[in-house]
């Protein structure tokens, strides 16, 4: 058995400590996160929205983010986040089904979509 507690950022456990998945928990987050870009994995991630409203943008479809909600975004599906309600704000829960580091692919034209 591990136990996985959360330090300097919002991750719970990963490559760095010996886990298969990166689990990780945002704070109450009110705007879109600073550097934001078209991305895709090579794995599943799983979005568990815990309180708030916002939106995921997954090739190219607007995919809603509200509580009690849980979105699996596949392996290669480009996507980011949109949209954060300023007023209620957003938190989740993200699970990568792998964990690696620097698992984020960035493609050259991620800005045109």
């Amino acid at each position: 058995m591990k136990v996985f507690r959360r330090k300097g950022s919002h991750r719970f456990c990963g490559v760095w400590n010996g886990s298969p998945l990166e689990v990780g928990l945002t704070k109450l987050l009110t705007r879109v996160p600073e550097g934001e870009v078209l991305h895709h994995h090579d794995y599943h991630e799983y979005y568990l929205i815990l309180r708030g409203r916002g939106e995921l943008l997954v090739r190219s479809r607007s995919v809603p983010l509200e509580a009690q909600t849980l979105v699996m975004v596949e392996p290669g599906e480009r996507h980011k986040v949109s949209w954060v309600d300023p007023d209620l704000g957003i938190q989740w829960v993200i699970i990568k089904e792998r964990s690696e580091p620097d698992s984020r692919v960035i493609p050259e034209d991620a800005g045109n979509i």
